[in-house]
């Protein structure tokens, strides 16, 4: 019989445990006797037990899976051996070390070199000595059979003579193609001694021997037949004696020219190492150090004037976004805060006194429009800098783009006398609305430094190639100092035209760059002529357009 108590149950099922074991009740026992309920107390404290004995297995689980994991990452963490090291050293250098690879290459182009011009050396050395030999083994034969024809035999002490001191072997066959006499350890038979052996290259450095066959007749009128022989193992013995030598000698200019390619790599890469130490001490903020290469007269120096050139835009470039940046945040601070002090002042006195509140609308409406006219400015010369500025182009009447400049010059300046000079019909391709902003503002400088009563001239001319627009003025002029700079973003002119201003409507300092990125836009350029107190001349020199081109 099967007994389990309820509370056990529910206990093993919070735990999520298996099931204990189940206890039998013994065969021999027949009293039916079920498991006493236990009181709420001991039960409370078997759970407790229990959680606190599967609380400690789960431990010991969890130990054991994290133990491989540990010393999976003391393996990971573990430094790399030596042989290691080694290998990704060399690597590196394969793939990233200039200076190895030109090493590398140089030295396998020489020792391609060295091994090609040792074999050809050897071969032609070994060519020579078998050739010049075949010639002395042909003039040795003329020489024999000449006195064999002569005397009839071969017993003759000066040939013997003679063929000792040339180490010739000597062979006479009878008609019968016996063999008779020879003078050497070894016997040539007949038929060894009519065969022919040519030189291989595949041989070196062996040597065939040389052998010349031939016949004479003797005192008893009866062919005799014979040959000489030359053994070739002394010339044999040159080559192989002066081999070690010759590869000693190609070992030797093998190391010598790695150390030399090394050090030629080292030299000439030396000015890269040196402009890449002086390019990790750039930033942002040190943007002054140039490369110095000094020494060198090649494509590195030029390589660093290159580059302290791009430096010097970089450094421009960078200057002047700082200050373009810095300029445009005290040109919109101004306004900000006047319209911050503006809400201020509604929000104390101006909700019941309606001058207060008129003023401070007028006010906030005119900073407001001030910092419009900023931010619009600012996203033209934005664009215009990324590349993405676009103008509606069409064809136009530029002459009748003039006169309506005069017309409402005329209208909002009655102070200056306002002198016209327009050429009529003049046919134009461009942004309409951009140029008339362009001409507005040259107008409105001419306005600004032209003291009352003075006289402002807008002249339209055409040449054979451009359209010339000429905006003139007898103001107080521009010094030689500013007059690099008018076209600057931001740029503050000297005090006398400081002063001129103070009276003047307050501009966004962004004017004459925008005028100049519209005529550049239209291909033109401008050319500016003035002096203190003399006027300025405002020169705009616009290409006529053959065809209307693809925008």
């Amino acid at each position: 019989m099967k007994i389990i108590s309820k509370d056990t149950e529910e206990m093993q099922q919070a735990v999520k445990t298996p099931p204990p074991r189940k206890r039998k009740t013994g065969d021999g026992d027949t009293s039916g006797r079920s498991v006493v309920k236990p009181s709420t107390s001991s039960k409370t404290e078997q759970r407790k037990a229990h959680l606190e004995k599967e609380k400690r297995r789960r431990e010991q689980i969890k130990n054991k899976k994290v133990a491989p994991v540990t010393s999976e990452k003391k393996i990971e963490n573990s430094e790399p051996t030596y042989f290691e090291t080694m290998i990704e050293k060399f690597v590196s250098l394969l793939r990233f070390n200039i200076t190895f690879k030109l090493t590398l290459g140089y030295t396998l182009r020489l020792i391609f070199l060295i091994v090609f011009l040792f074999v050809v050396v050897y071969g032609s050395f070994s060519f020579y000595l078998y050739f010049t030999a075949q010639n002395e083994m042909d003039s040795s034969y003329a020489l024999v059979n000449s006195t064999l024809t002569e005397t009839g035999t071969y017993e003759n002490e000066g040939l013997e003579r003679y063929l000792n001191s040339e180490a010739l072997e000597f062979y006479v066959y009878n008609q019968n193609k016996d063999l008779v006499f020879y003078n050497s350890d070894t016997p040539l038979t007949y038929e060894e001694s009519i065969q022919f052996y040519e030189y291989d290259f595949r041989d070196f450095p062996r040597f065939p021997d040389l052998i010349r066959f031939g016949t004479y007749i003797d005192i008893q009128t009866e062919p005799v037949y014979f040959s000489i022989q030359k053994k070739m193992e002394p010339l044999q013995n040159i080559i192989e004696s002066t081999f070690p030598i010759g590869f000693v000698l190609c070992f030797v200019l093998i190391i010598s020219s790695i150390a030399s390619a090394s050090k030629m790599a080292n030299k000439h890469l030396k000015p890269i190492h040196t402009m890449t130490e002086q390019v990790k001490d750039m930033s942002a903020n040190n943007l002054s150090t140039r490369l110095n290469v000094s020494g060198t007269k090649d494509e590195l120096k030029d390589l660093s004037h290159t580059f302290n050139k791009m430096l010097d835009d970089i450094q421009k470039s960078y200057e002047r976004e700082k200050q373009f940046v810095s300029d445009a945040s005290h040109e919109l601070r101004t306004p900000i805060a006047v319209i911050k002090g503006y809400a201020g002042m509604l929000n104390r006195w101006g909700k019941d006194d309606p001058e207060i509140l008129n003023e401070s609308i007028q006010a906030i409406l005119g900073e407001t429009d001030n910092m419009h006219s900023l931010v619009e400015s600012l996203l033209f010369i934005a664009r215009n800098d990324k590349g993405t500025l676009k103008m509606d182009m069409d064809h136009f009447n530029l002459s009748e783009l003039i006169c309506e400049i005069v017309k409402e010059t005329k209208m909002i300046d009655t102070q200056h006398k306002i002198i016209e000079a327009i050429e009529e019909n003049v046919p134009f391709y461009g942004s309409m609305d951009k140029l008339k902003q362009a001409l507005r503002i040259f107008v409105d400088n001419s306005i600004k430094y032209t003291p009352d009563d003075g006289e402002i001239s807008i002249v339209l001319r055409t040449s054979e190639k451009h359209n010339i627009i000429i905006i003139s003025d007898n103001g107080i002029g521009i010094s030689k100092e500013d007059l690099p700079h008018i076209f600057d973003r931001f740029y503050r002119a000297d005090k006398s035209r400081t002063k001129m201003k103070e009276n003047q409507h307050g501009g966004t300092g962004l004017g004459l760059s925008i005028a100049k990125i519209i005529i550049e836009q239209h291909r033109g350029r401008i050319q500016v002529d003035s002096a203190l107190n003399e006027g300025t001349k405002f020169t705009l020199l616009i290409p006529k357009p053959e065809e209307a081109p693809q925008i």
